[in-house]
Parts: structure tokens; sequence; C-alpha cells
């Protein structure tokens, strides 16, 4: 009787070590998920921020900068999480938020509202782009910002 208690409590001591042992083991493992994560969104803010970014398509379509009108672009601050530029008319600002190798939010956009009389629907698009977008590629010196991982929404170069 005395062997056999001695024996489960053996069973029952290396059921519990190797029950930790899975368990730390995953652990590590989603650790290093994590950081890698973290790694690859430091990388890719990198080549995000501090960058002069043109806006040159909308939706698939050219972007055409009427003569006397000011180009649509953004630039990206990573002291803040702050973005600003120009929308194709008006001023605009708002916090970005960047989660994961890929990934984007936009909030607390703000834009001027002066009247222009002409190019509107291309300051309307781009302000729809900044408030939809979710993800975002970098191809070189071009940006692409995308919902949903799909067709790109805008594509975007980087000038000096």
């Amino acid at each position: 009787m005395k062997n056999v208690i001695f024996i489960m409590s053996i069973v029952m001591l290396v059921s519990f070590t190797s029950a930790c042992k899975t368990k730390t083991g995953t652990k590590e493992v989603s650790t290093t998920e994590e950081t890698n994560s973290e790694q690859q969104a430091v990388s890719a803010e990198k080549e995000l921020v501090g960058k002069h970014w043109k806006l040159i398509e909308l939706f698939g379509n050219q972007v055409i900068l009427e003569e006397g009108r000011p180009e649509a672009y953004i630039v990206f601050n990573a002291e803040d999480n702050r973005f600003s530029g120009n929308a194709g008319c008006n001023r605009m600002s708002g916090s970005y938020e960047l989660t994961g190798a890929d990934r984007i939010s936009f909030s607390q956009v703000a834009v001027t509202r002066m009247m222009c009389i002409n190019g509107m629907d291309t300051e309307d698009q781009f302000l729809q782009v900044i408030n939809t977008a979710d993800s975002y590629i970098i191809k070189n010196d071009t940006l692409i910002l995308n919902r949903a991982r799909m067709a790109p929404l805008a594509r975007l170069v980087a000038v000096d």
C-alpha cells in the first residue's frame, strides 16, 4: 500500500511539474510575440514619422493640383503622436496611434474651415480617408493608407 501511495505521489508531482512548464512555455512565447510586434511597430514608426507625405492618389484616382492651391499632405510627429498637414484647402491636425506593424488609427481630427472655390472634393475625400483608414503600408517612398487591408484609399509620396 505504501508503494502505491508513493507511486501515485510521484505521478502527481510529475503531472504538476509538466503543467507548470507548459504554461510557462506558452507565456514566454506570448511575451516574445508581443516584443516582436512592439519592435515592428517601432521600426514602422521610424519610416513613417518626420517625412512630408504628399497626397498623389485618392480612391484609385490621381490627385491633380490646381493652380494656386496648396498641396494636400500629412506629417507625423512621434514625440506626441500627432499629425498635421493640409487637406487640399484647409489645415488639419490630430492624433494618431500605431498598433502592431501596420495598423494605424486617427482621432481628434481638427480642420480649419476656410471656403475654397474649387477642389473641395479632394479635401472631403482626403478627410474621409483619415477618418476611415485603419492600416498602412510603406513601400520605398510611398505610404498607402487602407481600410481593412483592402484596396488603397490613398497613396502619398515622401518629398523633401
